[in-house]
């Protein structure tokens, strides 16, 4: 791996982003406004304008940095390049979740702290809490961040690895319209499930567990990606 290069790279994709991420981050900040200012009907407007940036951005990183080599017709010339393919999927890795990281912590910040169910203040009336009130909150400002940046490795995966506009719409709209449906509509009623929700809200070890979770689920996508892409044998 050559860091030089990998650096180039990322800033090349990066600069491609840069309209688009400005965008995506006043959209955010609107939905921070109005969930702040806005009442109850603004806070509503808010979580709907703050979902529709996260997958917004998510789809867009995909479709820019990650597949636009092929529609610009620049991927034949990149690889023939001094890179090596981990080269260029660690700076598409880097330069996406970089992309998505910005307006997503103003969208993560919309979704906890302002959200119509105040978390921090219903985990300090809780006596069982092993969490402080400022621990706790981050935590689960990491559980909702930590939850999105899985979703968007999944779909970054199997863009970088596909390089398929196809299977990337396929894979994103089965995570928001299979998986999704299961997560709010079915996993709530499975046995067990609401237990362990109602330990989450009381700050218990399955806060931290969870949290654990999803950083193992995004670094086993990251390394299954890494290790797809190095067996590709043409990328042209």
């Amino acid at each position: 791996m050559n860091p030089r290069v990998v650096l180039r790279l990322v800033r090349k994709d990066c600069s491609l982003m840069q309209r688009p991420l400005v965008a995506y981050i006043a959209g955010a900040l609107a939905g921070l406004a109005f969930t702040v200012w806005g009442g109850q009907v603004g806070r509503s407007a808010g979580v709907t304008l703050t979902l529709n940036v996260l997958i917004g951005v998510s789809f867009h990183v995909m479709l820019g940095p990650v597949l636009g080599e092929r529609e610009r017709k620049t991927l034949a010339f990149v690889m023939s390049l001094p890179v090596t393919p981990i080269d260029s999927a660690l700076a598409k890795l880097i330069s996406a979740f970089s992309l998505f990281l910005i307006p997503a912590t103003i969208a993560a910040t919309t979704l906890v702290w302002l959200s119509p169910i105040d978390i921090p203040a219903a985990m300090a009336a809780s006596h069982r809490s092993l969490w402080s009130h400022a621990a706790g909150t981050l935590a689960y400002y990491a559980v909702v961040l930590g939850a999105w940046l899985m979703f968007f490795a999944v779909v970054l995966g199997a863009a970088i690895v596909s390089e398929s506009v196809g299977w990337t719409i396929g894979v994103l709209a089965g995570l928001l319209f299979v998986a999704g449906n299961f997560v709010l509509q079915v996993l709530p009623n499975l046995h067990g499930v609401g237990r362990y929700l109602r330990a989450m809200g009381r700050g218990e070890a399955a806060l931290p567990v969870t949290i654990a979770c999803e950083a193992a689920g995004i670094a086993a996508i990251v390394a299954a990606m890494l290790i797809l892409q190095h067996r590709k044998t043409s990328f042209v």
